[in-house]
């Protein structure tokens, strides 16, 4: 007993030792070397792109980046032939509405952690590797931010500008009920100051009142949920429509314009107003013409991606002529043809006054494709005047400064964390070659794309 009772203890001891021994080999995940070699680099911050780079990825961290044989390739590093490629930053959006749209309904209803992190995993398929919720957010999202900070939910990382603001009786965001109405500034500032406790990432304003059909909050109110978003380090994003409710918002300090001057074109006023307070645009062209563009035939509708994340019934709807004649039957003065003309000469102003425009694209699913839809405002971006370089700024760089995160994320720079999309062909040559992503990097890590479909979406 006592010899069986010794090689026991013997066998035990010798057990922990090579578990020991095991353990201490184990690489550190933080000291892992990446080189992805042979690809053309835009990184965001250069006028032309890197050709025939070196990008060497320690961890999460962009060590290096530069034309081949100008950067020292680590000896111990795994090393990736992407010869033919083409690498941007992981894209931006400023402007979503997350885990609202079940098929083709919108809605508080459909809002829960599940769904909104479901969201995240279509944006993440397509790039967006940030994504900012703007102004209908509860406790559903305050929930799905804790899993992804907790390690125990992947996707787009979630910003969110909390429960938004707008008048008494006044603007209604589609399906959506319960957001801030104050009556008084002091109300005003309470609600404020319960918004960053949340914490809230920013703060969202409707300042709309459907061409007369609703009240329009007042800009006492504005000057008040303005200043103490601001006491709180809180930027202010507003919905607005019309071109002197802008200007007068920016001299109140407001930081970002949400969506584009529809029922005027801007004047030099505006530019100046814009400069001064160095306002950021979110052109929003790919939410203003949203209806239009099904009416016209919808030639994205072709797109690999949408059948792998949304449920063929959406597909379907709005694929058919149905849905496009009742579309074209209630185009409105607000949703129709001259405003969406109106939006796009806007932006034109703006790009030639050099005003930093910013990817938002009001995406929200139902029709309104999160993920693909920052696609293509790039697209509409150019065409109404960016350059494929400045459209990529918009959606990386320009997009991170609004949030404050520039320091880590928005280009391809050392230090940075590691988010990169790798693609096929060239953006610079062809704006649309940005959805032909070949593999995503998020964090320095490999992103696993089948894996962002398999859920429960394409079955609905």
């Amino acid at each position: 007993m006592k010899l069986r009772s010794f090689r026991l203890a013997l066998l035990t001891a010798i057990s922990l030792f090579l578990a020991a021994c095991q353990t201490t080999q184990q690489p550190d995940p933080a000291s892992r070397i990446t080189v992805i070699e042979g690809a053309t680099v835009i990184d965001g911050v250069s006028d032309a792109p890197i050709e025939d780079a070196i990008l060497v990825i320690e961890g999460d961290t962009i060590r290096n980046v530069g034309r081949r044989g100008t950067i020292e390739v680590p000896e111990n590093a795994a090393r990736i032939n992407a010869t033919g490629k083409t690498i941007m930053p992981g894209l931006f959006n400023l402007h979503g509405h997350i885990g609202m749209a079940e098929g083709m309904v919108r809605g508080w209803e459909n809002n829960n952690p599940e769904r909104i992190l479901r969201d995240a995993n279509i944006y993440l398929y397509y790039g967006v590797m940030h994504a900012l919720s703007l102004g209908i957010d509860h406790d559903p999202m305050i929930a799905a931010q804790a899993d992804q900070r907790a390690g125990r939910a992947g996707g787009a990382r979630l910003y969110s500008a909390g429960t938004g603001f707008a008048a008494k009786d006044g603007w209604r965001p589609e399906g959506v009920a319960g957001i801030n109405r104050p009556t008084t500034p002091e109300e005003a500032r309470e609600m404020v100051q319960r918004e960053a406790a949340k914490p809230a990432d920013a703060i969202k304003i409707w300042v709309d009142d459907r061409l007369g059909e609703l009240p329009k909050i007042s800009m006492e109110l504005c000057e008040a949920i303005i200043d103490e978003a601001h006491k709180h380090g809180l930027k202010v994003f507003v919905h607005i429509f019309y071109l002197e409710d802008a200007k007068e918002l920016m001299r109140l300090g407001v930081d970002v314009i949400a969506h584009s001057v529809r029922d005027a074109e801007i004047d030099e006023e505006y530019i100046q107003l814009a400069r001064e307070a160095g306002i950021t645009q979110l052109a929003t062209l790919v939410g203003h013409s949203a209806n239009i563009v099904y009416v016209q035939g919808a030639d994205f509708l072709d797109d690999p991606g949408l059948p792998l994340l949304f449920p063929a019934s959406v597909l379907e709807t709005v694929g058919s002529k149905e849905y496009q004649q009742r579309l074209a039957e209630n185009l409105s003065e607000r949703s129709g043809y001259r405003t969406s003309e109106t939006a796009v000469k806007n932006t034109e102003k703006v790009v030639a006054a050099g005003i930093p425009i910013a990817v938002g694209t009001d995406s929200s699913g139902s029709g309104r494709f999160q993920g693909l839809w920052e696609h293509r405002e790039m697209e509409l971006l150019v065409k109404a005047g960016l350059t494929p370089m400045q459209a990529i700024r918009a959606a990386t760089i320009n997009a991170a400064r609004v949030l404050g995160v520039d320091d880590r994320y928005g280009t391809i720079e050392p230090g940075k964390v590691a988010d990169l999309i790798v693609l096929n062909a060239d953006p610079l040559a062809d704006i649309t070659n940005s959805r032909k992503i070949d593999s995503l990097w998020m964090d320095g890590e490999l992103v696993d794309r089948a894996a962002l479909t398999s859920s429960d979406v394409a079955s609905q």
